[in-house]
């Protein structure tokens, strides 16, 4: 198991002496999310704050469902260690390559296709130590369940975007890995499979992926052996021999609607919305995940339209990829919340020391992407 290295002190030096200069640092993983985080990239009076180096698993508990992790770890060095000892992380996280890091994964805050049937990954976090903008180290919660009373900050850090603080370290908790697996398709309308996922949501039938693309309707199933052999009786579709790619694909966001650049005038769009909200019916090239919860949408339909969409089915949308032209990146939020959030950063960050462009400045903050 990696024990890796604590640079904490250096870490914490460097914000320190950022404060005091009244300049601003950028916090810095493995890059493989810079352009989500930084779209606009670095403007030339921000410094990176690199934290690749503080890395390495504290503590790996599987008998108590819990890992602590140093914030620069790649996520695929941790994945490697849970695979040991049969663990995984609820929110089944992406490990594309070059690998991201544990807090590049936790500032972005987006879970994988698991995230319906096990957690986000706001709710697998246990605990936290990062450095605030004084420089100080802090800790929040610890590692086990229930252990909070009052506000969670731990857990604000999910999609904080490096505008809260710097992570050092993170506590998840852990579940078993599914000794069997299953993948089926059908071919059917995006209706269909919207209606069909809301009925299959009232059984219990061992569900880790319901997806639609292009026409069909991905499945994927995941726990004991007898469990997901009668759900393939049940629910009647054909096995699916590109299963696994498909979903590997989908939590790496390695297929081609993530990795084409958008064309003119086009927008690649991630929408959170009740999984029971239909067909939106919108023009472009769609993809379904979270068995509805979560639209990704190629599109040149106007911005404000497709948020006022949005909107009035309870979500909410984000760009993903593609020209802003003044367009905010994040959904903005109602008033009372984007207040509160502009408090809970000044107390973190009361000097403005973080750079996180779609945050806003800290005297002005929005709100993170939610997961």
């Amino acid at each position: 198991m990696d024990t890796g290295t604590d640079q904490t002190q250096a870490l914490a030096e460097q914000v320190q002496a950022a404060a005091a200069a009244g300049h601003r640092l950028a916090i810095s993983g493995g890059g493989t999310r810079r352009a989500q985080a930084f779209p606009e990239g670095l403007p030339a009076d921000v410094a990176a704050l690199e934290v690749g180096g503080h890395h390495g698993i504290v503590t790996l508990a599987p008998s108590e469902l819990v890992v602590t992790v140093r914030a620069g770890t790649p996520v695929r060095t941790l994945q490697a260690a849970l695979d040991e000892v049969g663990m995984m992380l609820p929110f089944e996280p992406s490990l594309a390559t070059p690998p991201g890091t544990v807090g590049g994964m936790v500032a972005l805050g987006l879970s994988g296709p698991r995230r319906p049937w096990t957690a986000s990954l706001r709710d697998a976090v246990l605990g936290t130590r990062i450095i605030n903008g004084r420089g100080e180290v802090l800790r929040f919660g610890g590692e086990v369940m229930k252990n909070v009373a009052g506000f969670d900050v731990s857990r604000l850090m999910a999609g904080s975007l490096g505008g809260l603080g710097v992570l050092l370290e993170v506590s998840f908790k852990l579940l078993p890995q599914p000794p069997c697996q299953a993948f089926l398709r059908r071919e059917q309308p995006a209706e269909a499979f919207l209606q069909q996922a809301r009925d299959w949501g009232l059984t219990a039938l061992p569900f880790s992926g319901l997806a639609w693309a292009d026409g069909t309707s991905r499945i994927r199933l995941g726990g004991g052996e007898k469990a997901v052999q009668e759900a393939i009786q049940r629910l009647g579709a054909e096995v699916d021999p590109d299963g696994a790619a498909f979903w590997e694909q989908l939590r790496d966001h390695r297929d081609e609607r993530f990795t084409r650049r958008p064309e003119r005038g086009e927008r690649l769009w991630r929408l959170s919305l009740p999984p029971a909200t239909p067909a939106l019916n919108l023009h472009g090239d769609t993809l379904i995940n979270w068995g509805g919860g979560e639209r990704w949408l190629r599109s040149k339909l106007d911005p404000q339209v497709l948020r006022a969409i949005a909107s009035r089915s309870g979500g909410h949308a984000r760009i993903w990829d593609g020209p802003v032209d003044g367009t905010p990146w994040l959904h903005p939020r109602p008033a009372p919340l984007a207040r509160l959030e502009q408090r809970v950063r000044a107390a973190l960050d009361p000097d403005h020391v973080f750079h996180s462009p779609l945050l806003g400045p800290g005297r002005d903050a929005t709100a993170a992407a939610s997961a």
